[in-house]
């Protein structure tokens, strides 16, 4: 499929150019017109046809014994929710009940999300404006950039490797979420690098001069000017990469799974516990191993784990997994459009 598909672009690359090439400038510029919008054309065809094969196989089984009215979800502080979504909300899992759910995967899921950007994109930031606005450009930068590069073309099972190896072995021998969450900040963070000093780079030397001008130092420069001129471009880095590392699974099988269905989600919030000695903060549910939806989805899949009718459940969770990545892209193009309709308003 992937063959032919390319064939095709070929051939219709191909034919433009060819059309085109005995109609002058205007020609070619028709010519490149269309095969651009022919290019685009394929590209959204053939990701409408990949959501809707996903939503087609498994929205049956993640909507089945929704119900929606005053009260008949499950109760929060006190409170009925206005749904019931069993395949969504359902904490027990495997074949003990009739509609098994997802709930301690979504949330797994979730928490390596927000804890992998919480720690990678400061660092990737950082680093970033250090390699933009302070270092010299020469050897020093080049080298980075040739290492930040391959290390975002490492294949996920080597970071898993490291992981096992060098990460378990610190917290205890056991997997954990925050083994899973480092790993896969490992991986977001030379993206992130990446596109930082793009967006950097790309915002106008006249800003810079202009705020030097005005007796501004260095530092408010890049805090008040050249970073939010930059944000919709970092934003756009983190927006690639929490799609890649929500549907990890090589690098989560080494440091971070458990049972794939486990009896309860990540108390993460509960789990803080505070002292006044060293390391003065714990929590207990960062160090245990938890579960996430494309491990959970490799397990049912691959070995039948945890429902009578495995296909269709692993359907029904990949369908759930497709949400939450569309909803992580939304909050950040959300993001995006807010603080680029900002920058262009001041």
């Amino acid at each position: 499929m992937g063959a032919m598909i390319g064939l095709a672009g070929l051939l219709v690359t191909w034919a433009a150019a060819t059309a085109s090439a005995g109609f002058g400038s205007r020609g070619r510029q028709s010519g490149a017109y269309l095969l651009m919008g022919l290019n685009a054309l394929a590209m959204v065809t053939i990701m409408a046809a990949l959501v809707a094969f996903v939503t087609l196989k498994g929205a049956s089984k993640a909507f089945a014994g929704i119900e929606i009215g005053l009260g008949v979800g499950p109760e929060i502080v006190g409170l009925a929710l206005p749904i019931d979504w069993p395949f969504v909300m359902n904490v027990s899992q495997g074949i003990y009940v009739d509609i098994p759910g997802v709930l301690p995967a979504i949330m797994g899921t979730v928490w390596i999300v927000v804890g992998t950007v919480l720690f990678a994109v400061p660092l990737g930031v950082g680093a970033a404006v250090f390699l933009t606005e302070y270092a010299e450009q020469g050897r020093f930068t080049r080298i980075v950039e040739v290492t930040t590069n391959g290390l975002w073309s490492t294949p996920s099972i080597v970071f898993g490797l490291f992981g096992a190896a060098f990460l378990v072995p610190r917290f205890g021998n056991t997997n954990s979420l925050l083994s899973g969450i480092l790993v896969l900040g490992f991986m977001l963070l030379p993206l992130v690098l990446i596109t930082s000093r793009e967006a950097l780079q790309s915002v106008p030397d006249e800003y810079r001069d202009a705020s030097a001008a005005l007796g501004v130092s260095r530092w408010q420069t890049i805090r008040s000017v050249v970073l939010p001129a930059a944000l919709p471009g970092v934003i756009t880095g983190v927006i690639l990469g929490v799609g890649r590392i929500a549907g990890e699974t090589a690098p989560l099988l080494l440091v971070m799974a458990g049972s794939p269905f486990p009896s309860d989600t990540p108390g993460v919030f509960s789990s803080f516990e505070f002292s006044t000695t060293p390391p003065f903060v714990t929590n207990d549910a960062l160090l245990t191993a938890a579960s996430a939806l494309p491990y959970q989805l490799y397990a049912t899949i691959t070995a039948g784990v945890g429902a009578q009718d495995a296909e269709a459940f692993g359907w029904g969770t990949a369908f759930v997994l497709l949400l939450v990545v569309l909803s992580f892209y939304a909050v950040g193009i959300a993001l995006r459009a807010y603080f680029r309709s900002k920058l262009h308003h001041e």
